[in-house]
């Protein structure tokens, strides 16, 4: 867009500038429906979720989302295992934000997912504000 009166260029930002993909990664479908509901409210969030870390690493892959919200105890591999194939440990772009959510909150599991690069962890239980506000950090 232009300014005539200053001749200032200025970019022209579409809907997709302000999205924020979100993908959740949980093998609790009750909590995974919440949590994808809660956040689909909030305007410029567009989220997706799975119930397994395959299928989250097959998503990442194919899109990285700005934020990741990782459940760490999944059957088959484990929210660590996926963490440590995303960079810079492994080969598959990591996603802007990754939050943990996670029953597991002893010292040494949030030591281990902060060297992972894990950017927050958010205790389970945790409500819909909680989340949001780690979201929206």
């Amino acid at each position: 867009m232009r300014d005539a009166g200053n001749l200032i260029e200025t970019p022209d930002h579409s809907a997709a500038d302000t999205l924020c993909d979100v993908l959740i990664v949980d093998d609790e479908s009750t909590l995974r429906e919440v949590i994808k509901e809660g956040l689909e409210v909030v305007p410029g969030f567009r989220v997706s979720a799975v119930g397994d870390a395959e299928s989250g690493l097959a998503r990442i892959q194919t899109r990285i989302p700005d934020v990741l919200l990782l459940d760490i105890a999944l059957p088959g591999m484990d929210g660590f295992e996926l963490l440590g194939l995303l960079s810079p440990f492994g080969k598959v772009a990591r996603p802007r934000v990754v939050v943990a959510m996670s029953a597991l909150t002893d010292r040494v599991t949030v030591e281990r997912l902060t060297e992972l690069g894990v950017n927050s962890v958010l205790p389970k239980p945790f409500t819909l504000s909680e989340l949001r506000r780690v979201v929206s950090a």
